[in-house]
């Protein structure tokens, strides 16, 4: 019986773990997302067009 028991267990702990880890991931990508999203490019990356005379 306790075999079972523990294997349940185990089996469940690596679904936790994995929900865990999907859901940091995903809200890793999200947080850099709008990180990078709400930063304005700097003028040194946005240079102006040069014009031909």
């Amino acid at each position: 019986m306790w075999a079972g028991v523990v294997r349940e267990r185990s089996a469940f702990d690596s679904l936790h773990i994995l929900i865990i880890t999907t859901f940091a991931i995903l809200g890793m990508i999200a947080f850099f997302n709008g990180a990078f999203r709400s930063v304005k490019p700097s003028a040194a990356a946005n240079l102006p067009a040069v014009q031909a005379h």
